[in-house]
């Protein structure tokens, strides 16, 4: 595994990097496509459009499903998913194997963390706050905000400008496309992990390191940390 430069900061997305959100997603989705008539996606469906905020969402999905919306009816359609989503953000969403772990590795070396998703902001608080791992984190970004979403690199160096840090000393951690363009774009160390999350996922072309999991993430930071000591 490559050795990368011991971080200030990390980066972290949400959606399949932190959280496995997409059967609470699928669930608010499929009851958007039932009130219009339409048939319901299989969960694993929902997953592979994740990563471009909910309003892209909710236009794949319809796509998907042979009724492309435009106008009112699609802004109609983006209000409802919004608002069935949002009244059940954490009832079969799961925090990722090595989560806690990571968090509390981070903690333990002084590494600041920030969330940086595509996901509306609150929405975002507020699933972090129920797995108890908030107030770890010094900043939440989320793609509601005035800054253009990932994969543009405005929030991540956004981020690392609140953080205090230089972009060459934060990494991103993130399972989708839309992060690792961002971080490049940004100067950002890129760390995968993978996941089955997103229509396209990052290789080695698109990033500095390849984790399998966030466990690997950990036995990363531990590499390039001990490197100084």
């Amino acid at each position: 595994m490559t050795l990368l430069t011991p971080p200030r900061a990390l980066l972290l997305d949400l959606d399949g990097t932190l959280i496995d959100s997409a059967p609470d997603l699928a669930d608010a989705l499929n009851a958007v496509l039932r009130a219009r008539g339409l048939n319901p996606l299989a969960v694993q469906d929902v997953r592979s459009r994740v990563g471009h905020g909910i309003g892209r969402l909710v236009d794949s999905a319809f796509n998907a499903a042979g009724a492309q919306l435009n106008g009112r009816a699609l802004e109609e359609a983006r209000e409802d998913m919004m608002a069935r989503y949002g009244a059940r953000l954490t009832e079969r969403t799961q925090l990722l194997p090595g989560a806690a772990g990571l968090i509390a590795t981070c903690a333990l070396r002084g590494i600041t963390l920030a969330c940086v998703t595509n996901k509306p902001a609150e929405m975002a608080r507020t699933i972090l706050r129920h797995f108890g791992i908030l107030h770890r984190l010094s900043l939440v970004l989320g793609g509601d905000g005035p800054l253009p979403r990932k994969p543009a690199p405005d929030p991540l160096l956004a981020a690392v400008a609140a953080l205090g840090v230089k972009p060459a000393e934060a990494w991103m951690i993130g399972d989708g496309m839309p992060d690792m363009e961002a971080a490049h774009a940004a100067g950002i160390a890129r760390v995968a992990v993978r996941s089955d999350y997103g229509d396209q996922r990052p290789d080695m072309r698109h990033c500095d390191v390849l984790a399998d999991d966030l466990d690997d993430v950990v036995l990363l930071l531990d590499r390039a940390c001990t490197q100084l000591a």
